[in-house]
């Protein structure tokens, strides 16, 4: 009875919903990861590189072609291939993050990798008409949206208090930010 029981519970368990959040809270204690949101602040680094490349753009337009070779990286992918010193910590750690952390954490940042690829194609085909002050103020409008977002990604690793609702989710998303539907 005893191992039909188990079996039960393992096909309603799906591996996804076993965490060891308070353990993996107890390992990263003294490592540049969050307590409490079981993140680390380096995957910021990875929008932060594109964010300036876009910054000297009205200056420097060739830097445009760093800039396209851009590409979205999920936080596992980031921290696989970076040289950060706890890397393989901070994927486990992820892993067992708290889900009502992940949720809000990975909208935002699918949002801002989109709103990212937007602007690069959108600078990329302006950079070539407008004069540099008119493509300043391209980018100034289109860096202000994703540093909001990457400011909203950011309280999130710290450990602010996530969302507990979709409604809560989409606010935060949302708030502050132009309506746009095409972002």
């Amino acid at each position: 009875m005893a191992g039909k029981a188990a079996a039960i519970y393992g096909r309603l368990m799906k591996r996804s919903d076993f965490r060891f959040t308070r353990t993996y809270r107890r390992l990263v204690e003294g490592k540049n990861i969050n307590r409490t949101s079981l993140l680390a602040t380096d995957y910021l680094n990875h929008f932060n590189e594109v964010v300036m490349l876009l910054e000297m753009a009205p200056d420097m337009p060739e830097i445009l072609e760093d800039a396209r070779d851009w590409q979205p990286r999920t936080y596992c992918e980031h921290f696989t291939d970076s040289t950060f010193s706890d890397r393989q910590l901070a994927v486990w750690a992820y892993e067992n993050a708290p889900k009502v952390v992940i949720g809000p954490f990975e909208q935002l940042v699918a949002r801002v990798n989109n709103c990212i690829l937007q602007a690069i194609e959108e600078i990329s085909a302006a950079s070539a008409e407008l004069p540099p002050e008119h493509l300043r103020l391209l980018v100034n409008e289109r860096l202000t949206l994703i540093k909001r977002l990457l400011e909203k990604i950011g309280s999130i690793i710290n450990g602010a208090a996530p969302p507990n609702t979709q409604a809560e989710i989409d606010a935060l998303i949302n708030s502050d930010l132009p309506d746009r539907s095409d972002v």
